[in-house]
């Protein structure tokens, strides 16, 4: 192969491949840094090419170009697998791909293992959030055209909107997704869930929530796993300075916000 890099992604659009590491790219043109510098700045003015970090590309092909990207949960697996981290699609981006509509969000949101930097792109971005035992979670297969990516199962998510709830809209924003995406959810799934779970403020606040939106078969579920752990009184919203409020004696919880979900 000549050292054209222009040519390097078309020929590896053509094999149905969006992404390359820059070593890859160096070794098959025989390019030094500079070279391959020079002629992908070229290509980052096109907007065909982007570099994700960490030394790891994305070829922009024509249909997208004026997106300036391909889709995000097309960039995810094979930069996290690049990068040998473990990772999901969580959070809102999850809950949205299983046909929530409360909100959807601006930046494509995934869970993983390790603290990352944001990817910028030109519409949106993707955030990543730092769960160390991220390996863990309860996940399936969705499938993309890149090949497959890694989801939260919706019982996950469940647990996950309320751990993150900050990045979520809130609790009055995660309550109102619960109340849609409850209705898929296992009660099987969820006490495997559940299980796992090792922080009890989390399942604290998931059981009221679930409670409050009529999920009774699934809060109870919540709420024997928690009958097995020593739990102590906790704030509804800790982000929130007052511990004034009703007092929950069955979630050991005190109500310092009003949870306001649309009916």
């Amino acid at each position: 192969m000549n050292k054209n890099l222009h040519q390097f992604i078309l020929f590896l659009l053509a094999d149905g491949k969006y992404f390359f590491p820059k070593e890859e790219a160096l070794t098959n043109l025989g390019l030094n840094p500079n070279q391959f510098r020079l002629q992908a700045f070229r290509l980052y003015q096109k907007k065909s090419l982007k570099n994700l970090g960490h030394g790891f590309f994305m070829i922009v092909p024509p249909e997208y170009n004026h997106f300036g990207s391909v889709p995000p949960h097309w960039i995810i697996d094979p930069y996290m697998k690049y990068l040998k981290h473990d990772y999901y699609i969580g959070l809102l981006s999850a809950a949205s791909l299983y046909g929530t509509t409360q909100q959807q969000p601006m930046t494509f949101q995934v869970v993983t293992d390790k603290p990352m930097r944001p990817i910028k792109l030109e519409q949106g971005g993707i955030e990543f959030h730092c769960y160390k035992d991220c390996s863990q979670g309860s996940t399936e297969q969705i499938t993309i055209p890149t090949g497959y990516a890694k989801i939260s199962t919706k019982e996950q998510t469940l647990i996950d909107l309320v751990k993150f709830h900050t990045v979520c809209g809130y609790l009055s924003n995660v309550a109102a997704i619960i109340k849609e995406l409850g209705a898929q959810c296992s009660p099987e799934a969820l006490s495997r869930v559940v299980e796992s779970e090792k922080v009890e403020t989390v399942l604290q606040r998931l059981g009221y929530i679930l409670e409050l939106t009529g999920f009774f078969d699934l809060s109870n579920i919540v709420d024997r796993e928690l009958k097995q752990r020593h739990t102590y009184e906790t704030l509804l919203r800790p982000d929130v300075h007052t511990r004034k409020g009703q007092r929950i004696d069955k979630w050991k919880l005190v109500l310092n916000d009003t949870l306001e979900i649309d009916e």
